[in-house]
């Protein structure tokens, strides 16, 4: 009816949700009209935490570490001045998860993959408001900018941080030279708890057997070595392969015991004569 509506393009919107009253005419007389805009921006973001490659709640080098924030409605990111990024605490150091996927949806993807010297005994964390533009926007379909602000996520115990291949700290028998009726104790003990470890399929021996080895910890193994009957050898070991690993997946080193003698063979008379 003639009336005009304030101008409310994106570069002119109020604080909250204002009412506008204007005059237009029927042709019976003046009459006023109320109209109310909304202007609702995307809410707060929540955020949550997953991996890609963990193993027994535990990530090492290469694994990837996603962050999906959520927000309350669908949401448009642009990237071409910069790309939002969200920092992650691991152990202590701080990291950016680079925004990946997730443009018009509500749900967007942030990763980042774990480092060689990355450690976090307690879990990743993320601190309050961690979530940065870097000169790129969030908005959504109606150019609304999204509010970034965001609670703190604490310590979560299932994605630890582990890139610290286990070591092996002693590898023995009990004992050295052996000979007909003994056996010997191996001994094996890692610096952590291992997984995938069987004595059967990594460790070998030399002139003789070991039975199966066992642990209470999975740290400190040990197994009985029987020599082979009628041998005799000077020179043998007992070697420990890598096919091992411990909870994060990170694979052990080789290992080799100390050298046993092995004299199981009787002696035999080699003649007999009378003179």
């Amino acid at each position: 009816h003639g009336s005009s509506i304030p101008d409310i393009g994106l570069g002119n919107q109020p604080t909250g949700n204002p009412d506008w009253t204007f005059a237009g005419s029927d042709g019976l007389g003046t009459t006023n009209w109320k109209l109310q805009v909304l202007f609702e921006v995307p809410g707060t973001p929540a955020c949550v935490i997953s991996g890609t490659g963990i193993q027994n709640s535990t990530l090492n080098t290469g694994d990837v570490v996603s962050v999906t924030s959520t927000f309350s409605e669908e949401v448009l990111v642009n990237t071409s001045g910069g790309t939002p990024t969200l920092s992650i605490n691991v152990g202590g150091t701080t990291h950016s998860a680079t925004y990946t996927s997730g443009s018009g949806d509500s749900a967007l993807v942030f990763q980042y993959t774990i480092q060689s010297n990355d450690t976090d005994a307690d879990g990743i964390s993320i601190g309050a408001n961690a979530l940065a533009l870097n000169s790129g926007t969030i908005q959504d379909a109606a150019g609304n900018n999204a509010t970034i602000t965001h609670n703190a996520l604490s310590d979560n115990a299932s994605f630890k941080v582990d890139t610290a291949a286990p070591a092996v700290s002693s590898f023995a028998l009990s004992d050295v030279a052996l000979k007909a009726g003994d056996t010997a104790t191996v001994t094996l003990v890692f610096s952590e708890a291992v997984t995938a470890f069987a004595s059967g399929d990594d460790i070998t021996v030399a002139n003789g057997s070991l039975a199966t080895m066992s642990s209470s910890d999975n740290i400190t193994w040990t197994g009985t070595f029987t020599p082979s009957a009628n041998t005799e050898d000077a020179t043998n070991t007992a070697s420990l392969g890598t096919s091992y690993t411990d909870a994060a997946g990170n694979a052990g080193p080789a290992a080799t015991t100390a050298n046993y003698t092995v004299d199981t063979r009787a002696p035999t008379v080699s003649s007999f004569a009378l003179n």
